[in-house]
């Protein structure tokens, strides 16, 4: 029996969200007006195309239940020929039993009617003989009358008694052929009875295997035009809310945009798939980086699609040169130095010994397949240290802050970049080693070049054509969680997302924030496993100090342009309420529970999505 499925009901409350202007979403590109048209244009297809979706359905299940209805009859057809065949087969048995005793029977009979005619002939034959002797043959044969006379009677008397006897087991043969005869009959006419209901059987169970079949490819039919139906309606509130944030200036991204790798929790797919409903989580596009110089993952991204160490420098360092051997300093051209001061290790050979050192690649990039991303970095980094030091006049540190170096250096395709570039660095048009900064991911955006895309632009789905996403690094599109930049550091417990009590008590620590002049030392994390001192408000403190207390949010709208968050709009139960860029990265990172923060110094470039 197949249990009839109720038909999901989708209805589309469009005019609902444009009166109210509340949906969730996710955004990360600017939407243009031109825009706005395509989006309703597509949303009428959808639409159009659901509703036919929906009819289809419904025609499937009407079939379905009109299967169901006829395979419970044939199952029960089904289980009634079976208990008949075997009812009919065991009084088949029985009267097989009793037929065969019978012909038993009847065997010994012929046995012993052929036995008495066979001494019935021997008889018979004998007398025949006697009577072709001559009669004093036969009477000088015995030895006295008497004696022949006796075996005379004795023989006649015999024939006599065999012939009756054969001929009452002729009788009973002839009474037990018949009987055979009819058995072996009413035995046939019970086969033929049989083969009738297993012919019968086999009809209506190949009917049932049919209806069967086709119900189950109409189960199969409905579960596909389900899920269609479920990503139509997918699709067509997605769309929805790209329109509503097209006509709001906001952004939208799409997960297949963006990385899905690393920690999983901290990705936008891993936060779809795994927060609870209802819940929050602030991406940052980019991470930790100062956005000056080179991407090196966007570098990475253009040497696998084949472009030139001399590409990659042009693209992240414009209107700079290549220059080989000398330098410019304070107007005066002079060699490049031959060794550098360097902080902790005294005076190293610069090209031979210095540069080995520099640890700023990602090791499983130590290969020739990536030489042109290895030269652009050695050259970068030559350039770093040349400008740093003023040529050898200064010395450098070994971290971060400059560039890292360790006593453990690389050997293989890094050596062979420094050996194919000797003495390259990069100079404006009067020799002058210009700032070759660089960081690892930028976030699609650059300081000195805009956006780092494949066409040059921000315009529509700009993520999925960054240098950065390209290269499928998961800082391009992160929510930061864990203690450090380590995906095995520490996150007290918690994930990358926020509950509505949290997002709502962000909203609330803004508010009161702001009408502190922005001093108020209280608005630092609750306590929590990662915090347990200070004295932070509690959400219901903060609540109740709101101008407008906030405790849910249906919707937030992030603004972004070239690069920038420009405002955060949450709708809540009080009224929007809007932040600027600058402004929720400050609160967020004041406020936010556990290790959850924005990480970008100098700017901030950052996405909310509501599940």
């Amino acid at each position: 029996m197949s249990r009839n499925e109720t038909v999901p009901q989708f209805i589309i409350v469009f005019l609902l969200v444009l009166l109210t202007g509340f949906l969730f979403l996710n955004w990360s590109s600017s939407v243009y007006a031109t825009e706005v048209e395509d989006l309703e244009n597509t949303i009428n297809q959808k639409t159009e195309e659901l509703n036919k979706q929906k009819t289809y359905l419904s025609q499937i299940e009407a079939r379905i239940k009109e299967i169901s209805s006829s395979n419970y009859s044939l199952s029960e057809k089904v289980n009634l020929l079976n208990a008949e065949i075997t009812k009919l087969q065991t009084q088949i048995d029985q009267r097989n039993i009793e037929i065969g005793e019978k012909l038993k029977a009847i065997d010994e009979k012929q046995k012993l009617l052929a036995q008495k005619k066979e001494n019935l002939d021997l008889i018979s034959g004998q007398l025949y003989m006697k009577s072709r002797y001559d009669g004093g043959q036969l009477l000088f044969s015995f030895t006295n009358l008497d004696q022949m006379l006796q075996t005379l009677f004795i023989k006649k008397s015999a024939i006599g008694i065999l012939r009756e006897d054969i001929e009452k087991t002729t009788g009973e043969f002839e009474t037990l052929v018949g009987l055979k005869t009819s058995l072996e009959k009413e035995k046939t006419d019970l086969d033929a009875q049989k083969k009738d209901l297993d012919q019968s059987y086999q009809l209506v169970l190949a009917e049932k295997t049919r209806i069967q079949k086709e119900l189950n490819a109409q189960i199969a039919t409905k579960k596909s035009v389900s899920r269609s139906i479920n990503g139509l309606s997918t699709e067509l509130s997605d769309l929805q809310y790209q329109l509503i944030i097209a006509r709001q200036g906001g952004t939208h991204v799409s997960i297949s945009s963006v990385p899905a790798s690393g920690d999983y929790n901290s990705t936008l797919a891993g936060f779809m798939a795994n927060a609870p409903s209802g819940s929050f989580a602030v991406f940052s596009i980019g991470a930790y980086t100062h956005r000056n110089g080179m991407s090196q993952w966007g570098a990475k991204a253009r040497d696998d699609a084949g472009q030139s160490y001399t590409q990659i420098l042009n693209a992240y360092y414009p209107g700079t040169q290549l220059r080989t051997g000398t330098v410019v300093i304070n107007g005066v051209e002079e060699q490049i130095m031959g060794n550098i001061l360097v902080d902790g290790y005294g005076s190293l050979q610069f090209e031979d010994f210095y540069l080995h050192g520099i640890r700023e690649i990602n090791p499983a990039w130590n290969t020739t397949a990536d030489l042109n991303v290895l030269k652009a970095q050695v050259i970068a980094a030559r350039t770093y240290a040349v400008r740093r030091t003023s040529n050898g006049r200064s010395s450098i540190c070994t971290t971060e802050s400059c560039q890292v170096y360790s006593s453990t250096h690389y050997t293989g395709a890094w050596v062979q970049a420094i050996n194919e570039t000797r003495g390259q660095i990069l100079t404006d048009g009067a020799g002058n080693p210009v700032s070759t900064q660089y960081a690892a991911v930028h976030g699609g955006w650059g300081n000195q070049i805009g956006w780092d895309t494949t066409d040059g632009t921000g315009t529509g789905d700009w993520m999925g054509r960054a240098w950065d996403r390209l290269s499928n690094v998961s800082w391009f599109y992160k929510a930061w969680y864990r203690q450090t930049y380590s995906e095995t550091s520490s996150t007290c417990g918690r994930n990358a997302w926020l509950s509505q009590t949290e997002m709502s008590d962000i909203v609330n620590a803004y508010q009161v924030w702001v009408a502190s002049n922005r001093t108020d030392s209280r608005i630092s994390p609750v306590f929590d496993a990662c915090h347990s001192t200070g004295n932070p408000y509690t959400y219901a403190e903060a609540r109740a100090r709101a101008a407008k207390p906030v405790s849910s949010i249906s919707s937030v709208i992030v603004s972004s342009s070239n690069g920038t968050t420009n405002t955060v709009t949450f709708y809540t139960n009080a009224g929007p309420i809007i932040m600027s860029g600058n402004d929720f990265k400050t609160i967020f990172n004041l406020r936010a529970p556990g290790h959850l923060r924005i990480p970008q110094s100098g700017f901030v470039h950052v996405n909310v999505h509501k599940k």
